[in-house]
């Protein structure tokens, strides 16, 4: 029955279509009520034929010049036209005559969200909200998509949250509540809509697909592996939950797993330069490294302007102790990507290696300057200074990290050893005071990398007069 009355209504617009058609041949007029308007400007609409739905709206209005639905249709042709000042203009004007118009109010806070102007696009949809008696669920979900739609995560959410009070089962809600708390970064709230959703649909890959991606992003691998099976279980062909399934085995450590996995992966991807790039690293980490390097190496020859691979390269073969090959194939991932601070620090470590001071400790610094937060690079510089007997310098590269990062214990506990190392008794006190009463429990870790300072009577009596 409802089948047959939408081809009917379908028949009777195109009908209309044609018979305007005729008379626009004909240059003559016919006469169209509002409704056949309404009727035939939506045919043009749909049809993205907005400059004949212009030409019908300018008929339209001159034959029924007091009908505010055609005054309306006339502003949303002008929208999808992108004249949204233009379109703004007549529903001001109309709005004192009909100020109660659901359909109005919509699209005025339409134009106000395309202009950007989410604050008073709220007003408006606020407005629509208060005259809708029937289907407010429905409205407030198209209200949150239209927002959602410019990124505009909070204000969906607040209108999302607010049709689940009115059905708590309305499984579109619960989804879109999902995805709008990820892309915020409220990850407990996302995972908690998502698995509501999954109560009600739990064939849908996409919603295991997305829950995975929250579990990922907040370090419950296992959890992610689970939904990544899930969403594969229901449908084999997603592709990226093979490659995401692969990374969250890889982050677990599970290394011979996740190869297998990004090996499934390689059936659907065309990228297959980052894929062998993952695979090696998996067998750098197992420690396999003639594996690591032909995996880097077919990475490589798939695309060479990949900075992964040379950098993997190079890190194996400086495992190897092949310094010099080591170099070329750091100083390709560096040329190919010079902001990676890890890049510059592995330079730096394998021109220290080389014997090439200057380079090293050039390397050593830009990997600083380009995250001053991680603090192994200045520690690491700060070692090799004091290697080559110069703890002074050594010390200020780590008062000068302590100014971005003030509550790092590792950096107290060098600057105590290094302050120790020069004699310095009152300031290695202050700074061991300082590391013990951020972190107690591994500061004697510092002797790990200061062995020579077990010797070091002051410095021993120091750190268990603090304890």
């Amino acid at each position: 029955m409802i089948e047959n009355t939408e081809n009917y209504l379908d028949d009777d617009a195109l009908t209309l279509v044609s018979r305007f058609e005729e008379m626009v041949k004909a240059e003559t007029l016919y006469y169209f009520d509002v409704h056949e308007f309404e009727s035939i400007i939506d045919h043009y609409i749909e049809k993205s034929n907005l400059s004949e739905a212009v030409k019908v709206s300018n008929i339209a209005n001159r034959q029924h010049p007091g009908a505010i639905s055609l005054q309306i249709k006339k502003a949303q042709i002008l929208v999808d036209r992108g004249q949204q000042l233009e379109a703004l203009a007549i529903l001001k004007k109309i709005q004192g005559i009909e100020s109660s118009n659901k359909e109005l109010l919509l699209l005025k806070g339409n134009i106000y969200n395309n202009l950007e102007k989410y604050e008073l696009a709220k007003k408006e949809f606020d407005k629509a909200l208060q005259v809708s008696y029937e289907n407010r669920e429905d409205l407030l979900f198209r209200i949150a998509l239209a927002f959602e739609q410019l990124n505009q995560f909070e204000f969906a959410i607040e209108y999302l949250e607010e049709a689940l009070e009115l059905d708590e089962e309305d499984s579109e809600v619960l989804f879109e509540l999902g995805y709008c708390y990820e892309k915020i970064g409220e990850d407990y709230q996302s995972i908690a809509a998502y698995e509501a959703f999954l109560e009600l649909n739990p064939f849908s890959d996409n919603a295991w697909y997305n829950i995975g991606i929250v579990f990922n992003r907040v370090g419950n691998f296992p959890k992610a592996v689970e939904a990544y099976e899930y969403t594969l279980a229901v449908n084999d062909q997603h592709s990226k939950a093979y490659f995401n399934k692969a990374n969250a085995l890889a982050n677990q450590g599970l290394f011979e797993d996740a190869i297998k996995c990004y090996t499934e992966y390689l059936e659907f991807d065309d990228d297959h330069a980052s894929t062998y790039s993952y695979i090696g690293e998996c067998f750098e980490k197992m420690e396999e490294h003639e594996q690591a390097l032909i995996n880097y190496e077919t990475a490589i020859k798939a695309n060479e302007n990949l900075s992964d691979p040379w950098f993997g390269m190079g890190l194996v073969l400086m495992y190897q102790d092949k310094i010099d090959e080591s170099l070329v194939y750091l100083e390709k991932a560096k040329n190919l990507d010079d902001t990676n601070s890890d890049y510059w620090f592995a330079l730096g470590s394998a021109y220290a290696r080389a014997n090439s001071p200057q380079k090293a400790v050039q390397a050593f610094r830009e990997a600083i300057e380009l995250d001053p937060y991680d603090t192994t690079y200045p520690i690491t510089l700060a070692e090799y200074y004091h290697q080559n007997e110069n703890e002074e310098i050594a010390i200020d590269v780590l008062l000068e990290s302590l100014s971005q990062t003030p509550n790092c214990p590792q950096l107290l506990s060098n600057l105590a050893a290094y302050y120790a190392i020069t004699g310095d008794i009152n300031k290695s006190e202050q700074y061991i005071r300082q590391a013990i009463d951020i972190d107690s429990e591994n500061i004697n870790d510092i002797f790990i990398q200061f062995p020579e300072l077990k010797e070091n009577k002051n410095f021993t009596k120091l750190i268990k007069s603090n304890q």
